[in-house]
């Protein structure tokens, strides 16, 4: 079962939650927000961060991803951002070996990248909210062109568009084909997508149980949208990342022990710089919020990060992101070479003590932390974290006076990229 505990940070008591002055000051302000979104979620599933009514999602999912399986046995997941983020983290799972990503642009890198995909054996997943984004559109085109030189018969059933309703380019170049799309639901934003069909079918196409995922953010919705108070770890969460931004600690350190927290490290940090940066008010009265999110990797980043965290600027607090798994056995040779004592028996007792190891450091700098376990890495464990850094994310926001919701500064971006491709290299 997924942990916070985080009462550390503030010096609590030491039962994993927030000490209960820090709620006096802003758990009214949350409490009214928490009852409204109670009150707002339905069975058609809540309009923030949707959950798959009834199944219908999954059943949709499932018949897809079966279609798909039928001839196919390599899925390539062709998004970015929101459309690929929390699939990747699934995707971390056990069954998730047969998935592959085309994400971003790389000029010295994406024609390696294509001719390691067996394509005879392969299908395509698009996924694209509004249907125009560059670097989807882009990266679908050379995969489209691959797959239709090796499967030149059935490539157009080889194909599966997740994307909203809309006019964009990819839903237009799906109708010509006549492929119907898996519908993303119109009031969910791009990264709060994973628990539809942008998170479900690449993860039931590996073998993961969508109804697992599922299962497990309802849970999680339990205890964001009922519990109140301190036992409420979106609410902690949420006064955690305005607490430190007031007291000019602005940023926080996600730090992935293992690859599956790496990848939901990775997917937090988009969902929090997306979501709660933002320019409030106009000239003179303008000013910045938004926490910066920094996702760190296992023992790696200890050889990169944490010096600077221990003995550089003290703008940052830390929350770590493990699991349970005792993965191999270490043989008595990899014990003596590495000069490990012979009660150490498995690869996850030395990355749980190089994680605790860290703390302990980084607390004696005094340096806050906390941490949110997963307890076993599975679909259900997945699906309620989604959930609670979501609830999180609008709960920050409230305090912070923000819309949680579009990503202005995204759009400038990607507009004036537009223009210079349109122009030429003049209009940069």
């Amino acid at each position: 079962m997924p942990t916070l505990h985080i009462d550390q940070l503030f010096g609590g008591t030491g039962d994993g939650f927030l000490p209960d002055d820090l709620f006096d000051r802003f758990g009214p302000t949350l409490e009214a927000l928490r009852v409204a979104l109670l009150a707002e979620a339905s069975e058609d599933g809540h309009a923030f961060f949707h959950i798959p009514p009834h199944g219908k999602t999954v059943v949709e999912v499932r018949a897809a991803a079966r279609n798909l399986r039928r001839i196919a046995d390599e899925l390539v997941v062709v998004g970015i951002g929101g459309s690929a983020l929390g699939a990747k983290v699934l995707a971390s799972l056990p069954e998730g070996g047969r998935l592959h990503f085309m994400e971003g642009l790389d000029p010295a890198t994406v024609e390696a990248r294509l001719a390691e995909i067996p394509w005879e054996r392969a299908a395509l997943n698009f996924v694209s909210k509004s249907g125009n984004t560059v670097e989807t559109l882009v990266n679908a085109g050379f995969c489209i062109e691959a797959l239709r030189r090796a499967n030149p018969r059935d490539w157009r059933d080889r194909i599966v568009i997740t994307c909203s309703e809309g006019d964009g380019r990819l839903q237009r170049w799906g109708e010509e084909h006549a492929m119907a799309p898996l519908l993303i639901p119109e009031p969910v934003g791009g990264r709060y997508s994973v628990l539809s069909a942008v998170g479900l079918l690449p993860a039931a196409f590996a073998g993961t149980d969508p109804t697992a995922v599922v299962a497990g953010a309802k849970a999680g919705a339990d205890k964001c949208l009922l519990l109140s108070g301190r036992e409420n770890p979106a609410l902690s969460l949420a006064i955690s990342l305005f607490s430190f931004f007031q007291a000019g600690k602005g940023e926080v350190a996600l730090w992935g022990y293992g690859e599956t927290c790496w990848r939901l490290a990775r997917w937090i940090q988009q969902l929090w710089g997306e979501s709660l940066g933002r320019c409030v008010g106009e000239g003179e009265a303008a000013h910045r919020v938004g926490a910066t999110p920094l996702a760190c990797r296992g023992s790696e980043d200890q050889h990169s990060l944490l010096q600077l965290f221990m003995d550089g600027p003290r703008r940052r607090w830390v929350l770590f992101l493990t699991a349970d798994g005792r993965g191999p056995a270490l043989s008595p040779f990899v014990r003596e070479l590495a000069g490990l004592p012979d009660r150490t028996r498995h690869l996850g007792e030395i990355q749980g003590a190089f994680s605790a190891g860290t703390r302990r450091a980084l607390a004696e700098q005094g340096v806050p932390a906390a941490s949110y376990d997963l307890g076993s890495p599975n679909a259900a464990a997945l699906g309620e974290a989604f959930y609670v850094f979501e609830a999180a994310t609008l709960y920050a926001a409230k305090l912070f006076e923000i819309d949680p919701f579009g990503q202005p500064g995204v759009e400038a971006g990607k507009r004036y990229a537009r223009e210079i491709l349109e122009r030429g290299p003049s209009a940069s």
